[in-house]
């Protein structure tokens, strides 16, 4: 009963739209045929260079599987981290009245001898202090370990939810039917230019059954979706990430022992860097244009209607520049060139990408507030450590310095018996000896003898094996 309801009230529908449409059609004609200034309108439009495109665009939309099967494969090692996390002993210290210290340890008789200030008494060998530190020793979850996991969830939420709204609303199937009409023709002494376009869309799966309104959300990959949203919201509410609250890290992510060396720890720290590089909006599109014929009664419609819109543009514009009504005015900095296209615009993807907004997660008001005193002092040994590097390269001078040898000379041409003289302290001149070819080869060196005075300088040579010597130097010893 209902669907004949439903039958019935569209079967109205068109017909209202049928006469709706009818009586249109005869008031245009009737306007148009009565005047004699329209039949002369639309024989300049006629003489002049018109265009009509009838366009549809077919967009067929699915969600990207990848990035769900990488999720699904790394949730079992997740959920075993967030049920089995990493815990330590963290010693508090404080310092407290001699009343309330029920243990001495020897860290507060360490304490009192560095700060002597505290002592209240001394009686002979008996030492009476105000206060004593005390050591409080508690089991703790906030490891880098687990910050990073708890900043793995946060950033997992985002990255699901996002992806399962933009699924939600946009992946479906489209059917987009678009009309473009340009006319451009000559008035006495005018150049009249003219654009009308009509675009619709509609989903095409209610086009094709209107009992189905969307295909991809009855996959059994979009159940899976549903699904990973539902387990990674939990997540974010699980107990874990309460006791963790607002402890987060900030990228890069620290190759730790606890974390290369845990099978559970690597999936998630490539999890981690899977989601810092994916940036799809989670579904792929395949797109289908066709150019259909026009019927010509349409086109004789539209250059009646044309008509009555030129008339009404000329009778309210006028081609003058009226400085009271103008809101604004714009000139060029230069000499504009226009340019010939002649090819066809290709379909871009991005004009369907989507602004996301990236959220990073809310940190401390204090810088280190929100970390433990190993981290602290992690954190500060860094920072030293980065001062430090600056500090060096900005002292020193800007050249390689490679350790435990010194930079070979630069190639000297080919020398043959070349006279080296050297400055020399005067010593009675020795016997002449014959001459020293230096060669490198690839037999070792061997050392000289240690002498009794220390020579003014040493000459390190580097030898080359596998190549021959570029060049040679003979030495002339007087």
């Amino acid at each position: 009963m209902a669907d004949k309801d439903i039958e019935k009230k569209e079967a109205g529908e068109q017909a209202t739209l049928r006469q709706v449409y009818d009586d249109t059609v005869f008031f245009i004609d009737s306007i148009v045929n009565d005047y004699r200034v329209f039949p002369a309108i639309l024989q300049m439009m006629k003489e002049g260079k018109a265009t009509v495109e009838l366009k549809k665009r077919f967009v067929l939309r699915a969600i990207d599987e990848m990035w769900v099967n990488i999720i699904e494969d790394t949730l079992p090692s997740l959920d075993r981290v967030i049920r089995n996390p990493t815990r330590f002993i963290e010693e508090r210290e404080e310092l407290m009245p001699i009343e309330t210290v029920r243990s001495v340890s020897p860290k507060a008789l360490q304490h009192l001898s560095q700060h002597t200030d505290l002592i209240q008494k001394i009686d002979g060998d008996q030492i009476i202090p105000s206060k004593l530190l005390n050591t409080y020793k508690e089991e703790t979850i906030q490891t880098y370990e687990n910050k990073f996991i708890n900043t793995l969830i946060d950033r997992l939420f985002i990255f699901v939810n996002r992806r399962y709204e933009i699924a939600l609303k946009e992946v479906q199937d489209e059917k987009t039917t678009s009309l473009d009409f340009e006319q451009e023709f000559e008035h006495d002494d005018l150049k009249a230019k003219m654009h009308f376009r009509v675009e619709i869309a509609e989903s095409a799966d209610k086009a094709a059954d209107k009992v189905e309104k969307n295909y991809t959300h009855t996959t059994d990959l979009w159940r899976r979706v549903v699904k990973l949203n539902s387990i990674v919201s939990t997540y974010a509410k699980s107990e874990f990430c309460q006791n963790m609250g607002k402890s987060y890290i900030h990228p890069p992510v620290m190759r730790t022992n606890a974390i290369l060396k845990n099978k559970d720890m690597r999936q998630c720290l490539e999890l981690w860097q899977f989601i810092e590089s994916y940036e799809n909006a989670g579904y792929s599109m395949l797109i289908q244009e066709d150019i259909e014929k026009v019927d010509d009664e349409y086109i004789k419609e539209l250059y009646s209607t044309l008509a009555l819109q030129y008339l009404i543009f000329r009778y309210n514009i006028h081609n003058e520049f009226n400085v009271e009504n103008t809101l604004a005015t714009q000139l060029t900095d230069a000499v504009l060139n226009p340019k010939v296209v002649g090819e066809l615009s290709e379909i871009k993807a991005s004009e369907f990408d989507f602004a996301v907004e990236r959220r990073e997660p809310i940190p401390s008001a204090v810088k280190y507030g929100t970390l433990t005193a190993e981290d602290k002092l992690m954190l500060q040994a860094i920072d030293i450590s980065l001062d430090a590097d600056e500090l060096i390269k900005e002292t020193m001078p800007d050249k390689t310095i490679q350790a435990a040898h010194i930079p070979e000379p630069e190639p000297v041409p080919e020398i043959e018996e070349e006279e080296v003289e050297e400055s020399v302290p005067e010593e009675p001149i020795p016997e002449e000896q014959p001459k020293e070819e230096i060669v490198p080869d690839e037999t070792p060196v061997e050392e000289p003898a240690v002498q009794e005075e220390k020579p003014k300088y040493t000459l390190k040579l580097k030898r080359k094996t596998e190549e021959k010597p570029k060049y040679s130097v003979k030495l002339k010893k007087r």
